[in-house]
């Protein structure tokens, strides 16, 4: 798959790849000489803290961009010369507007007549809402929908009409940790039935080491290292993780925390403010990532606890990464 960083695209496993590419605008190098290929049938992840390049790879992925040195290839086409492949690829971009008179039944349905015929496409779109726990809202307008739902929204668009690759640009962020299992469920329920493939970014370990089977990691524009989540991990142990939880009961959380995890999980807990909503947050510093996710996870679902956030510091992520080009 990867020879010395060069890809072998003599493969008929892989969907795509990245070969050398180097995007910049200006004087401002977002992208540097990034190489990866996409197995057939996998479920890929991307890693990267904020600003590290992930949004510049998948738009020249998609065709939106064109990179300045290097080669882009999708389902075996240039995405820059064939636009046809589009109709085989589900995109969640991060960011989205949708139209303020829209309900969601109708959304999804109207969306996918692209592909589809009419009464397929309405039979669809009933049965993703469903799957992704939003049949209740099928008849609301989208404005009016969380943040969390409005995502759910954005992956059944990229779902509905089965296409061989879905490339996901941040695609958990604002879904709580009981509907972010689900929605990991459901994905890979879609690989195995329908056959497909899954590109999905996120600055969040956890979120990718429990989904994907390939992880490549991205940082300050370059790729720094691909392979299996069991070898990823290997690199970041012993590395101290910090990670901040918001919800309105954060004491609550914190009490729970404390009464059942073991010091070996948690090195540290304090609170402070979080400055996008000025609302008491918990900062949780950890040895064991995988562990203490996966345990949060069971504690808030067993006691019924709303989480509106759970996501690594800045400054945490920014660290672990940093150690990693040193180390």
């Amino acid at each position: 798959m990867l020879k010395n960083n060069i890809i072998d695209n003599s493969s008929n496993n892989l969907l795509g790849w990245l070969d050398s590419v180097t995007k910049a605008f200006g004087q401002i190098v977002a992208v540097s000489e990034v190489s990866f290929a996409i197995p057939k049938g996998s479920i890929m992840g991307f890693l990267g803290p904020n600003g590290s390049g992930k949004t510049t790879s998948i738009r020249m992925m998609l065709g939106l961009i064109k990179p300045q040195l290097g080669e882009v290839r999708l389902l075996n086409e240039n995405p820059f010369t064939n636009s046809k492949i589009k109709q085989n690829i589900g995109y969640v971009p991060e960011y989205s507007i949708f139209p303020n008179w829209i309900k969601a039944k109708d959304f999804l349905s109207k969306f996918s007549q692209l592909n589809l015929p009419r009464e397929e496409a309405k039979k669809r779109a009933l049965e993703i809402l469903e799957q992704l726990m939003l049949k209740d809202v099928a008849d609301k307008k989208i404005i009016e929908f969380s943040k969390g739902m409005k995502q759910r929204i954005k992956l059944a668009q990229a779902l509905i009409h089965r296409p061989q690759l879905v490339i996901a640009d941040e695609p958990f962020n604002g879904l709580d940790p009981v509907i972010r299992k689900h929605v990991f469920d459901l994905i890979r329920e879609y690989r195995e039935t329908y056959d497909m493939t899954f590109f999905v970014s996120s600055h969040i370990l956890f979120e990718i080491d429990r989904l994907a089977d390939q992880i490549v990691l991205l940082y300050k524009g370059r790729a720094i290292a691909q392979g299996a989540p069991k070898r990823i991990r290997s690199m970041i142990q012993e590395q101290p993780h910090s990670i901040e939880i918001s919800s309105p009961v954060i004491q609550q959380i914190s009490s729970l925390l404390i009464n059942h995890l073991d010091e070996d999980i948690i090195s540290s807990l304090q609170f402070s403010k979080n400055p996008r909503t000025e609302e008491k947050q918990l900062i949780v510093t950890t040895l064991e990532p995988m562990k203490f996710y996966h345990l949060f996870t069971e504690l808030i679902a067993d006691n019924g606890i709303f989480v509106r956030e759970i996501r690594p510091t800045d400054e945490g992520l920014e660290s672990l990464f940093q150690s990693l080009t040193i180390g």
